[in-house]
């Protein structure tokens, strides 16, 4: 799959990254500007790291007759480098493919098509800016992508984007749980996502699933399974050893079924990013209060109901006090964002989605966020506040 610039190249490695390389991908978005100097930095990485690399670098020319320099990154994948946080997928070439192609597809398709999906009507009214500084016409959740392209002939693919750390954003270190207000913004930021991708269906009257085949699809056979869900419970039980009962129950679920079972299922479905954790969350501050956000890493962007991505992100990135004190408020509060970005003059889909209806289909989802939150366990070691939450899962009788 290539996309966004059939005549760029795409970089085999850092010193690909040249000031004539640049400005063909730069004057995409910014015609006329002339790039004289490039400078690497060199890799970086905040979260796992484990596919791509990071490289950033400042580009310095001009526009217009003034000076110019934009801070950005490119995020350069062989597909045949191994994952290695897992041995069982070491070997899933095509599976690394799909990945990179739905992330491609995301900035290069995806991410016009939703800002198409805003009408006339709603940009006027985006004249008055929002709390958090940003017109609701905005795709405030995602990074701006000068280019977004795969070879698969080549096993490269790059994204060039701007570079978030120069703008203010950080992800949280040593993986810290997400505050309530840091639950808020990202659950906006989600609504946000959802509700635009609802829009750009109705108005297209083709499933998304179907006008876009890079979206991953989660199958799994019977050894990833027990490699990627089941072995990871003997952590549990080892952390909790008196809580048998519990991990038996978690022993029972059917991996296989919740996750194919979903492409099947009849609820409204939505575009997801489908690895919403902390890793993959960046914020901006003004002193310790966070006032915007971006998401990251867009490998697992995927077609599912809206609750799935608040699943994984509560059982994830959430503690116990946020899961258990504020989970209603943050569900209500996204309720409120998604409705914000729907067609207020159209009944049909999300737009008769109630708050409750929201509440019920969140707790059957938290199986799969169970799910997520087990397969991450050699990132997210088990504590008392995993722990905490299955046991108020399982009071839901979804356990």
């Amino acid at each position: 799959m290539e996309a966004q610039g059939k005549v760029i190249a795409i970089p085999k490695s850092i010193e690909d990254i040249a000031p004539y390389w640049v400005q063909k991908v730069l004057q995409r978005d910014l015609p006329g500007v002339t790039i004289s100097d490039v400078d690497v930095k060199g890799s970086i990485c905040d979260g796992e790291g484990f596919m791509s690399e990071i490289v950033a670098f400042d580009a310095r020319g001009t526009r217009d007759g003034k000076s110019q320099r934009y801070n950005l990154v490119a995020k350069m994948t062989k597909f045949t480098r191994p994952l290695a946080t897992s041995n069982a997928l070491e070997d899933d070439i095509q599976g690394h493919l799909n990945l990179e192609r739905a992330e491609v597809g995301l900035y290069s398709v995806v991410v016009p098509e939703l800002l198409s999906a805003t009408t006339e009507s709603s940009k006027k009214k985006a004249q008055d800016k929002d709390e958090g500084g940003h017109h609701p016409t905005d795709l405030f959740f995602v990074a701006k992508c000068y280019l977004a392209a795969a070879d698969p002939s080549s096993m490269v693919s790059v994204r060039v984007l701007e570079n978030l750390k120069t703008q203010g954003f950080s992800i949280k270190p040593d993986r810290q749980a997400l505050s309530c207000d840091e639950m808020m913004l990202t659950v906006g930021a989600l609504a946000q996502l959802h509700g635009l991708s609802h829009r750009l269906e109705l108005r297209t009257g083709v499933p998304l699933s179907e006008k876009y085949d890079f979206l991953v699809k989660y199958t799994m056979n019977a050894d990833q399974t027990v490699a990627l869900y089941q072995n990871p419970l003997k952590e549990v039980l080892a952390a909790f050893p008196d809580q048998t009962d519990l991990v038996a129950r978690l022993e029972k679920i059917d991996v296989q079924s919740v996750l194919v079972g979903v492409l099947k299922s009849p609820r409204v479905k939505v575009l997801n990013h489908g690895d919403c954790w902390i890793n993959n969350i960046m914020f901006k501050y003004k002193g310790d209060v966070p006032t915007e956000v971006k998401l990251v890493d867009w490998q697992g962007f995927t077609y599912f109901p809206p609750t799935y991505d608040l699943a994984l992100l509560f059982l994830c990135s959430a503690d116990w006090d946020v899961f258990h004190m504020h989970r209603d408020a943050i569900l209500a509060h996204y309720h409120q964002q998604l409705h914000s970005t729907m067609e207020q003059n159209d009944p049909s889909g999300l737009q008769s989605y109630t708050l409750e209806q929201l509440k019920a289909d969140f707790r059957a989802d938290c199986l799969y966020g169970i799910i997520s939150r087990v397969m991450r366990m050699a990132i997210l070691r088990p504590d008392l506040d995993f722990l905490q939450m299955v046991q108020e899962i399982k009071e839901w009788g979804v356990l």
